[in-house]
């Protein structure tokens, strides 16, 4: 090869070097980094504190410049903190300003100007800056939250803003394993074990980017070496280079799980997104998507300049076999898009369900992206696949056997996935592709870039909302049954083992048995010892009562309903039943299994032989349905019966409903004969748009879950959003790539029709837009106002019913605890969970005390509130705030006793499930308004086609009359009622041709009279050639009868030869003309034109010439509608002429081919290797001339012109002087 690759392989060698380069720093400049990761990564969380630190001191001074007068404390410096920052005055708080920590720190404790302090919540790093002897300023940095719950809201930890994600501990003493940390200042802090280090090799900036530049120019040595290729015509070579050379690059990063191995980056964590060991994150699914699309491309480039779909129409059998195929390919495509949108559902973090969550964050929009990319690499393959279909114009059998092997494929996918929407529209998909392209075939024309775009569009974003709408309800299927077994559990063994060990461990515990000796018993202390040390555990998901029975059996509580023990067992005794543990009983309920009690009896010694009766009722709290604070309050670990949002249940046993629950109405539209109905317990059925999915008990007993049907809206939702998002970013991508190529103008205005369908699309699209976003920010505008009404009203109204009530003015004199009762009483009517906190800000009564027990919120009052509250008089106050992860609501309200008194204390609201209340307006609101315009978009778009087409028909109509207009053939006039403008365009245009009509009758009279002018000079130049010798033979005859010459008798039959010759010629020019003027009526029938193409040689060339004629024919049959003779006579006619045109001294070789050249059309070509065509000749070749000076130039090739125009052919010619002529037959092909 002479090829010169030298520029494209430099790129390979820098390729090489900066990989080799970054592997060396990798390996030596940075081993003591390989050998001790964990010192580079304390080194990293020390720096990072230390940064913090710097920060935390400025606030300390800021604040400090601040702190008088302390009327305007919490206004003045609240805006000057980003950290938790504490104020003291003497010892006694006085500003805060953060709530949402609960550091229990107290000053006289911090000794140090930097000390880690450690409680029961956490660690945390305090700050201490005491700018004069009355105040003390302490800042806080948390390194480490422990919160009393953990669930998907809470999760206890190191601070990741120090520690990132890493696996470490810290410890307040210094250790010669651990790694020690130390301030700015050189001050230690703590000390740091890390203890898993992982895959962490970061081997700095410098190799990170030596790395990359290792990849791009590996990428730009493809990309120059592909354009080397295609530019030296190396096509094919080309194409491998990318199909082989991208590959192989991504399976060197797999394997090397760069970039991730060196350093972690968010994009390649597998957190977000991970699927397989060849797409483990969201950054490689995006570069393998990438890779997908370019040599999606690169294939389909290659092949549309090949065009392949020629060589499946030789046979019938070929045909079929590549419908089948070919259809085969297309459907498992299209089940591979589906299976592709599947994993991305299964296996990403973010919800790609515009039904259940809108928030978009960059991962999300990444996933999306990857869709997209997807669907582009997709649309060329099958675009190629499509276009190879050996569809005909009429032929019924190929398409068939392509619906055939698409229903087959189709079925065959759904035997082995259950997938009831995805099912149907990969059937219909694949039908519609296949039956879109056989559309275009029989109108003649491919289909365009606008409408494909949009038919992939709508078949991606089917597919897509199939895949969301299958797994959606797979899973709801499965929180149903869950949730179903759970409501018919009647007992719990694991909360029975827990809650017999915590009764060993309360009869032994020292502080509690100390208490209930002494002669005053601190009920409050013992039950929270119990509550928050014993049965912590079991408190998180069960209602717990603690009652205390004294030595003689008396309940310490004087007003207990059940005043002794003897009392108390009678009460219960009847119900209950022994389980397997020591002291224990199980009570259940008759109308609800779900719905049980515990009693385990407890005997705490107090003196000998004496003993205090400890007994806890243990019950299954009852949350509120679809509320956000039980997910709030109950561990990971933990199950819940009602964990599915806006759900109903129910109970059924012995012919009677034992409970239900919820919005739907089960006595009335759930007939009890649907119990027996299979269905309902595997499936689930369908009622009343409602979906139901039942279980049942080995007793007999039936729970009912139900939920909205999630049916057709649902799945439209999805649709609208992914079309929607597929024509904006295809057509964006469109519009730039033209616009790069500077084809964007031209394109716009090419045809009349895209000028109309854009100015319709763009009339309605643009005001569609601007409605959709104004309707959707009025009414999220609404909906928020609604919201805060309703916290408005709901905190006014708990606010006039404490300052009303009897027990209100003694809310902050007596003991907080004698008045939770009230508290938790009122809340249970409000619907909503109440704080109350004193005039200083600290919290007194709650009625979900486990809020602030867990370490969640701070017992301090929301300081912005405070300052807003108390400071400038506000009246009440909504804020935004955070639980763990848990955005929700609080409204604030002091509590007066007269508006010119100063508040006694505060009330205050959490609305938990604001955020998610809000959320689930948007979505309904949101997918609304996608639905609607989506399908007002498609209508548009329709109409637009239609009222194009309605516009341009007349013209399209108008255009090829005018290509046919003619002053030789017959022009027809058009047919157009209306009396538009194009009406009037049609109406000019039949006054022209009438008027076209009378010139051409002139013009034709005066033609045909020089026309015969010409044709009788023509005829008698002719005429008179052969006159003349027959004339001078006859006057030399007579001369020699004169003469009396004895040949006489030879000259006469020399003569007479002579004149028999001449007179032939005679002959032969006046059938000439006669068949040139005089052409017989077509007999047209179906042909099978290879056994014409052989009969016209066999019949018409003697043995010799066939030997010197070469027939090449395609394999299989091909039919025209002719006339069999004249089609023969065509034949005869150029291969004469090819034989005439062939001088003596060369050996004649000619060659007959035939090719089909598309599935409408058969090419025929006869190729001589004679002398050529003149120049001066080539313009008349197909002109009636009847001189004999060139062979193969005279009237014959104007007859075969005619025949060949009067069966819809053409026929044209090439020729080179010296080399020789082809005539090329190009016959329109017809189904036999």
């Amino acid at each position: 090869m002479k090829f010169r690759y030298t520029f494209p392989f430099l790129f390979l060698l820098l390729a090489l070097f900066f990989g080799g380069l970054g592997l060396f720093l990798q390996v030596s400049v940075h081993k003591d980094l390989l050998e001790a990761p964990e010192k580079q990564i304390a080194q990293e969380v020390q720096q990072r504190l230390q940064e913090k630190i710097l920060q935390a001191e400025q606030e300390l001074l800021s604040v400090s410049e601040g702190l008088e007068p302390e009327s305007g404390l919490f206004s003045r410096n609240l805006p000057k903190t980003s950290f938790p920052l504490f104020l003291y005055k003497q010892n006694q708080l006085v500003f805060w300003s953060d709530h949402s920590l609960r550091p229990e720190i107290d000053p006289r404790v911090i000794q140090k100007n930097q000390q880690v302090v450690e409680n029961r919540f956490g660690r945390f790093l305090v700050l201490r800056y005491q700018p004069n002897p009355v105040y003390t300023l302490l800042a806080v940095i948390p390194l480490e939250i422990r919160y009393g719950i953990s669930n998907v809201y809470l999760r206890s930890g190191l601070s990741a803003e120090i520690f990132e994600d890493r696996t470490a501990s810290i410890q307040l003493e210094r250790s010669a394993k651990a790694i020690p940390i130390h301030g700015p200042r050189g001050v230690y802090l703590f000390s740091m074990w890390v203890q898993d280090t992982g895959q962490w090799l970061n081997a700095g900036v410098l190799t990170m980017a030596l790395y990359l530049l290792a990849v791009v120019a590996a990428g730009l040595f493809l990309f120059t070496f592909y354009r080397r290729l295609q530019g030296t015509g190396h096509r094919v070579a080309a194409l491998w280079t990318v199909l082989l050379g991208l590959p192989l690059l991504r399976l060197i990063m797999l394997l090397t799980q760069f970039p991730n191995a060196i350093q972690e980056l968010e994009l390649f964590s597998p957190r977000v997104y991970a699927a397989a060991w060849w797409s483990p994150s969201l950054g490689d699914l995006l570069l393998n998507e990438i890779c997908f699309m370019l040599m999606a491309l690169q294939v389909y480039r290659l092949a549309r300049s090949f065009r392949l779909e020629h060589l499946f129409f030789k046979t019938p059998q070929k045909q079929h076999w590549a419908c089948v195929v070919i259809g085969a390919f297309i459907t498992v495509l299209i089940i591979g898009w589906y299976e592709m949108y599947r994993s991305l559902v299964v296996n990403s973090q973010p919800n790609l369900d515009i039904t259940q969550s809108i928030q978009f964050g960059l991962p999300k929009l990444l996933l999306y992206l990857v869709v997209v990319l997807h669907t582009l690499a997709l649309s060329w393959i099958l675009r190629l696949l499509l276009n190879c279909l050996p569809l005909t114009a009429n032929g019924k059998v190929p398409f068939a056997y392509a619906w055939i092997i698409v229903l087959v494929v189709a079925l065959g996918w759904a035997f082995w996935r259950d997938a009831p929407s995805g099912n149907w529209i990969v059937l219909f998909a694949s039908a519609t592709l296949i039956g879109w392209e056989q559309i275009h075939r029989r109108l003649g024309y491919r289909a365009g870039v606008y409408s494909s775009i949009f038919l992939l569009n709508i078949v991606s974003a089917s597919l897509g909302a199939a895949a969301l709408y299958d797994l959606y309800s797979v899973q709801l299927r499965a929180d149903k049954q869950r949730v179903a077994a759970q409501l018919l559990k009647d007992r719990d063994d694991l909360t029975e083992y827990l809650l017999a060990q915590a009764a060993e461990g309360i009869s032994q515990d020292p502080l509690v048995q100390h208490e209930l000796s002494s002669p005053w018993v601190n009920l409050n202390l013992v039950k929270q010892k119990i509550r928050r040390h014993h049965l912590r555990n079991i408190t998180e998901n069960y209602a717990v009562t603690v009652r205390l029975f004294d030595v003689n059996g008396v309940s310490f509580q004087r007003q207990d309903s059940l005043p002794n023990l003897e009392i108390y067992a009678q009460a219960w005794a009847p119900k209950a039943k022994s389980t397997n543990q020591k002291g224990q009983l199980l009570v259940h309920t008759e109308t609800d299994p779900s719905k049980f009690t515990y009693l385990q009896e407890i005997k705490v010694p107090v003196d000998f032989l004496q003993w205090v009766t400890v007994v806890l009722e243990v019950s299954p709290k009852i949350t509120a349905p679809n509320s956000v604070l039980p997910e709030l309050l109950v561990e990971r670990k933990a199950s819940q019966a009602n964990t599915i949002p806006a759900s109903s249940y129910a109970l059924w046993r012995e012919n009677r409903w034992l409970k239900t629950e919820g919005y739907f109405e089960y006595s009335q539209l759930f007939s009890p004969q649907l119990f027996e109905a299979p269905l309902l317990y595997t499936q689930g059925l369908s009622l009343a748009n409602y979906h139901h999915l039942g279980a049942r008990s080995a007793n007999g007993t039936i729970a009912l879950v139900s939920t909205r049907a999630y049916g057709a809206n649902s799945w439209l939702s999805n649709f609208s959003f992914l079309f929607l998002l597929h024509t904006v970013v295809l057509f964006s991508l469109l519009v730039l790539v033209m616009l790069s190529k500077g084809k964007l103008i031209r394109a716009i205005t090419s045809t009349f029709s895209t000028k109309i369908q854009l100015f319709l699309n763009l009339g309605v699209l643009v005001p569609l837009v601007l409605v959709s976003l104004t309707i959707g920010s009025l009414v999220t505008n609404s909906y928020r106002q609604d919201l805060i009404r309703g916290y408005t009203d709901q905190g006014d109204f708990v606010r006039q019913s404490i300052l009303t009530s009897n027990w209100g003015d003694e809310l902050f004199k007596g003991r907080a605890d004698s008045l939770s009762r009230r508290i938790n009483r009122l809340a249970m009517v409000a619907q909503a969970e109440l704080n109350i906190y004193s005039a200083n800000g600290e919290l007194r009564i709650s009625s979900q005390p486990t809020l602030f027990e867990a370490g969640v919120l701070s017992t301090r009052l929301n300081p912005e509130a405070y300052g807003l509250l108390k400071e400038q008089g506000l009246n009440r106050v909504l804020l935004e705030e955070k639980a763990g992860t848990l955005p929700y609501s609080t409204i604030y309200l002091p509590l007066r006793a007269s508006p010119a008194q100063e508040p006694n204390g505060y009330l205050a609201i959490p609305f938990f499930d604001s955020e998610k209340e809000l959320n689930n307006k948007l979505i309904q609101l949101i997918t609304t308004i996608l639905n609607i315009f989506t399908v007002l978009f498609l209508l548009f778009v329709l109409m637009s086609y239609m009222a194009t087409r309605a516009l341009t028909v007349p013209l399209q109509l108008l255009t090829e009359r005018l290509k046919r207009m003619s002053l030789t053939g017959t022009n027809e006039k058009l047919v157009y009622k209306s009396r538009d403008e194009i009406g009037l365009l049609v109406h000019e245009y039949n006054q022209m041709l009438q008027k076209l009509e009378e010139s051409k009758q002139d013009l034709a009279l005066k033609e045909k009279e020089a026309a015969w002018k010409e044709m009788a000079r023509q005829v008698a130049h002719e005429i008179k050639n052969p006159l003349t010798p027959m004339k001078l033979s006859l006057q030399y005859l007579r001369k020699a009868m004169q003469e009396g010459r004895g040949n006489l008798q030879e000259l006469i039959e020399k003569i007479s030869n002579t004149m028999i010759t001449q007179i032939d010629v005679l002959s032969d020019i006046a059938t000439s003309f006669s068949s040139f003027t005089a052409m017989p009526d077509l007999k047209l029938e179906v042909l099978e034109l290879n056994t014409l193409i052989h009969k016209a040689t066999d019949l018409h060339l003697n043995p010799q010439q066939q030997e010197q004629v070469n027939v090449q024919l395609t394999e299989g049959s091909v039919y025209v509608r002719a006339d069999e003779n004249q089609l023969i006579r065509i034949f005869n006619n150029l291969l004469l002429n090819a034989l005439q045109a062939i001088p003596s001294s060369r050996t004649p070789h000619i060659q007959v081919t035939q090719e089909l050249v598309s599935a409408q059309w058969v090419l025929v070509a006869v190729k001589d290797n004679g002398t050529g065509i003149p120049e001066e000749v080539q313009p008349k070749i197909f002109i009636p001339n009847f001189s004999t000076k060139y062979s193969g130039s005279g009237i014959g090739l104007a007859v075969v012109k005619k025949g060949v125009e009067a069966i819809g052919g053409s026929i044209w010619f090439e020729t080179q002087e010296n080399e020789g002529t082809t005539f090329f037959l190009k016959l329109p092909v017809v189904q036999p």
